[in-house]
């Protein structure tokens, strides 16, 4: 299959300045939106060009903020038809776009305030006086696009036959990954540890997704995470498919490298695959109580 891919290594300058750019956008959503479970309100969708907000409460008309991966700028579009282009490109740096974000906001009348404070980044920085991260490669930008709708087709191809409730491919400023969850309907709350996780998980789910990679793992890779959390596949490894996928107890978590994908004649199939038997063998660790209906064909 004929996709490019780029490890975190290789274009970390860039994938740091994405992602705390992507924090932003996705901080003013989570400051005016209203409140959703599980951060739902919080979430950025993919386009075919790029990432949305989605449309967001203003001030003196909804607007939405668009980031173009393809032509490679910022899109704050209100729907009095006030419209602000933001370049995307080489040595802008965070604070620059922060500025011109805010300034962007003023203009259609809903500016706005968020907390500065990055969020799940290894490097800890204030978005509003963030200089150290300023590169932009557009043609890494544009293969981490294309990976993201990869991605997307893989994730909504394995969820859209299950019933219950479900949250369909949509991106997590935090942790910079694409994902879907599927819902068992059962009540789980968390430890009120952090307010993050607290109000993440609050409901048994399992969660299958798509992340660039990071300092600590740098192949990006398809993962499965279920909750409450299992470090212990109780003897099902042989069910795992393919063959060079892997359950890591200390993650509490299933993997699949995108490298690793694409070295299967159908990498498309093989994730698909991936995703059913970790969720299989989710079921024989801790059986869902409604997993005969969730699972149950559509009939159509």
């Amino acid at each position: 299959m004929n996709i490019s891919f780029i490890n975190y290594p290789e274009w970390q300058d860039t994938a740091d300045t994405l992602h705390m750019l992507l924090q932003i956008t996705g901080k003013i959503k989570l400051e005016r939106c209203d409140k959703r479970p599980e951060w739902a309100h919080a979430r950025q969708y993919l386009t075919v060009d790029g990432m949305t907000t989605g449309i967001i409460q203003g001030d003196r008309s909804p607007f939405e903020i668009q980031v173009n991966f393809r032509k490679h700028h910022i899109e704050v579009r209100s729907a009095e038809g006030k419209l602000t282009l933001i370049p995307l490109k080489d040595g802008i740096t965070i604070a620059d776009y922060y500025q011109q974000l805010m300034d962007a906001l003023a203009y259609i009348g809903s500016p706005s305030k968020i907390n500065v404070r990055s969020q799940e980044f290894y490097d800890q920085v204030s978005l509003d006086k963030d200089t150290k991260h300023h590169s932009y490669d557009a043609k890494a930008v544009t293969m981490f696009q294309d990976n993201l709708l990869f991605a997307y087709d893989v994730l909504n191809r394995f969820l859209s036959p299950y019933r219950g409730k479900a949250d369909f491919p949509a991106y997590y400023f935090g942790t910079m990954d694409l994902s879907c969850i599927l819902y068992s309907g059962e009540y789980a709350p968390m430890p009120k540890k952090t307010p993050i996780s607290y109000h993440a998980f609050d409901e048994s789910n399992c969660e299958f997704g798509f992340w660039p990679g990071d300092v600590r793992a740098p192949k990006p890779s398809f993962y499965v995470m279920p909750y409450p959390f299992i470090s212990d596949i109780e003897g099902n490894e042989k069910m795992l498919r393919p063959e060079r996928a892997v359950f890591m107890p200390e993650k509490k978590e299933f993997f699949l490298t995108l490298e690793d994908a694409f070295s299967y004649k159908n990498p498309k199939e093989t994730i698909v695959d991936f995703f059913r038997s970790s969720f299989e063998i989710l079921q024989r660790v801790r059986r869902w109580e409604n997993i005969d209906w969730i699972t149950q064909p559509l009939g159509y």
